[in-house]
């Protein structure tokens, strides 16, 4: 059975991988240059990630239904605050490793958590989305705050509400919000319909974008094969087995198995693709942040598909 929930996940998280392939052939080969990828992304992060979300949370979140909804943003923090912490103690505090444990302990929350449950859970998609959306809310300031100080190579980082309130994270507190003030079903059927088409892209254009971004990164100046494994082994084998047992000794699994599965899917999910994007922009080292990130992307081809294969066959 474990062969199998294998074979079924790989086959799954491998269809992702190609499309992500075939962005990195496109941008290797010039047909797409960085910077359109980079405006794509941009297009998708501040609109079409936006619109999922708000059509998704309006019309899939039931407070009365999910009551320890709030459990997940909390649960969202003591994933990154793990990989925090267990990446701190395996590189023995050292300073000039801070960009490592921040590629460690934050995972990619969305762009290939998303189309991972699309796949695997296609007739429960909506929630699983919802339930990613209310994870990030604990998540995304944790990153855009900390994840920016730590990436920044030697000026402090001035911090600044705009940059941590994200679109993606505002669409969330409102339409988290709209559905605690009962304020949702005042929006009117055909905007929400509205939003979800233009949602829809979401999936396909962020694993493009995921492997356009990949396909931009080089080789060249790879870390220190010590360093290379410190941080896998943070965030493929620490991270999610500790989540492995929090989730099967809990017995949370027979109540919520959905959130269970998305919860190991994203402690074994790799470094989130936006780390590269922060450390470019205030100055961190971006040539070590992006080839180690490639690096654990390459991991997580394998990672990935054993983790949650194990835990399906755990949850049966």
């Amino acid at each position: 059975m474990f062969f199998q929930a294998g074979i079924t996940v790989f086959n799954a998280i491998f269809q992702l991988f190609l499309i992500a392939f075939i962005a990195v052939i496109c941008v290797r080969a010039e047909l797409v240059s960085a910077p359109q990828i980079k405006a794509l992304s941009g297009v998708t992060v501040n609109i079409f990630l936006p619109c999922m979300i708000m059509a998704k949370t309006v019309t899939s979140f039931h407070p009365g239904q999910l009551h320890f909804w709030w459990t997940l943003p909390l649960s969202g923090i003591a994933i990154v605050i793990s990989g925090l912490i267990f990446s701190a103690l395996l590189f023995r505090f050292n300073a000039e490793k801070k960009h490592f444990m921040v590629l460690a302990g934050m995972q990619n929350a969305l762009y290939i958590v998303l189309p991972i449950g699309h796949l695997l859970f296609p007739d429960q998609f909506d929630l699983f989305a919802l339930y990613c959306f209310l994870l990030v809310l604990g998540l995304n300031p944790i990153m855009w705050s900390l994840g920016k100080v730590m990436l920044a190579k030697e000026a402090p980082v001035r911090l600044n509400l705009k940059s941590i309130i994200t679109p993606p994270l505002s669409a969330i507190f409102i339409s988290v919000a709209l559905v605690l003030f009962h304020l949702a079903p005042m929006i009117p059927r055909p905007v929400i319909a509205a939003m979800d088409l233009l949602g829809g892209a979401t999936i396909p254009l962020a694993v493009f974008i995921l492997g356009g971004t990949i396909g931009a990164i080089s080789f060249k100046d790879l870390p220190c094969m010590k360093d290379i494994i410190t941080v896998a082994v943070v965030k493929f084998i620490l991270v999610p087995g500790c989540t492995f047992a929090v989730l099967g000794f809990s017995g949370h699994c027979i109540a919520s198995p959905l959130i269970c599965s998305m919860l190991m899917i994203q402690a074994s999910s790799p470094p989130a693709t936006n780390l590269a994007l922060i450390a470019e922009n205030y100055g961190g080292d971006t040539r070590a942040v992006s080839s180690m990130m490639l690096v654990q992307y390459l991991i997580a081809i394998v990672m990935m598909p054993a983790w949650i294969a194990l835990w399906q066959y755990y949850k049966s």
